[in-house]
């Protein structure tokens, strides 16, 4: 299974591949599965580093992304230069976001951004489901997100593990 630290990637089948991956902390791990950027955040604003590649990566596929899935813990945040990348963009694209979190300050920031008009809506973990009909991933695919979301969040739980230990 691909996934992004950021780095370098190709594309192959119609989907994402992993060439080499550069990262500097594990503040978010993103892929692409299908039409839609999938971005899994950890407990921390992303770093900066993170967040740049991350936006580079994205911008190269602009023309394949048609809606993002963004998973994030309770505690995760982004800053105010990364909610005004994430308005511009969906502007420009017109792509829609779904974000999957047990958080009022993520669900209220994604109400906020709705009324600048960009499409997006907030679900609980227990809705992934409605998550991704909302981006119209078919039902036969959500057991396979299911699947990626999981292996993310393993990469980033053990990233922050050995930093820890560091």
């Amino acid at each position: 299974m691909a996934f992004f630290a950021g780095g370098l990637h190709r594309w192959q089948g119609g989907r994402s591949e992993l060439a080499s991956t550069v990262t500097s902390s594990d503040s978010l791990r993103f892929d692409f599965v299908d039409h839609v950027m999938l971005i899994v955040h950890g407990d921390v604003v992303p770093d900066e580093g993170d967040w740049a590649r991350m936006i580079s990566v994205r911008n190269a596929n602009r023309e394949r992304i048609r809606s993002n899935l963004v998973v994030a813990p309770p505690r995760a945040t982004i800053n105010a230069a990364q909610r005004a990348d994430i308005v511009q963009f969906i502007r420009e694209t017109g792509t829609s976001i779904a974000v999957v979190t047990d958080s009022a300050l993520i669900r209220g920031i994604a109400r906020a951004v709705g009324f600048l008009g960009v499409q997006v809506r907030a679900f609980p973990p227990t809705d992934l489901a409605g998550a991704l009909n909302f981006l119209v991933v078919p039902p036969s695919r959500h057991a396979d997100w299911a699947r990626r979301i999981e292996a993310l969040k393993a990469q980033l739980a053990t990233g922050a593990a050995q930093q820890k230990r560091a």
